[in-house]
């Protein structure tokens, strides 16, 4: 796998945030607070996928250190 996880995380991040924006764009829906909301899950989507990344790839890390 050639991708880090710090870029899954903001693949997953970005794809997230796309598809809540375009949603939010079809139904004809969008507003400046809902952007603002779709801003703050990015980040938190972001961390959390980095943070749960991170410890899955310590635990493979870990694993082939153990094999």
């Amino acid at each position: 796998m050639n991708f880090s996880y710090r870029e899954l995380a903001l693949l997953l991040a970005t794809v997230t945030f796309m598809l809540s924006f375009v949603m939010k764009f079809l139904i004809y829906d969008v507003k400046l607070t809902y952007i603002g909301r779709d801003i703050i899950m990015f980040f938190v989507v972001y961390l959390i996928a980095k943070n749960l990344f991170f410890m899955i790839d310590k635990l493979i890390i870990n694993y082939r250190k153990i094999m």
